[in-house]
């Protein structure tokens, strides 16, 4: 699912800032992919770090911290990846007036941060399987 996200995403970057900050369904339609991805990665973060016993955190971003400090995933993404939870809280609570100029910033980044976080899963699913 992160993955299919990210290809919309790809399809939304086609678009220049102006023609994407003028369309109402392509913002409401990244709103979405944005927090169905990081929605996923809440989960799969949550399930790795619940199945390895590594502790409990208080909040989402916390247990993607564990997960970097556990060696899952890097610093850096783990770092990355709290920025895209946070933004997910903004979009699914709407705490403040969204901001789409933020959102489209910062596609680019989740556009590679997405793709890594699965491919550092993957590598951890593969390690735990022998």
């Amino acid at each position: 699912m992160i993955l299919e996200e990210v290809e919309f995403l790809r399809t939304i970057k086609k678009q220049n800032r102006k023609e994407y900050l003028n369309d109402g369904k392509s913002l409401r339609s990244t709103a979405r992919a944005i927090e169905t991805i990081a929605q996923s990665i809440i989960d799969i973060s949550s399930h790795v770090v619940a199945q390895k016993h590594y502790g409990i955190s208080d909040t989402y971003k916390g247990t993607i911290e564990i997960l970097a400090n556990n060696h899952i995933i890097s610093a850096g993404l783990s770092s990355n990846l709290q920025k895209v939870v946070a933004m997910r809280n903004v979009l699914v609570h709407q705490y403040l007036d969204i901001d789409f100029r933020m959102v489209w910033k910062s596609i680019d980044s989740l556009l590679v941060d997405a793709p890594e976080f699965v491919r550092s899963i993957q590598n951890y699913l593969k390690g735990t399987s022998n």
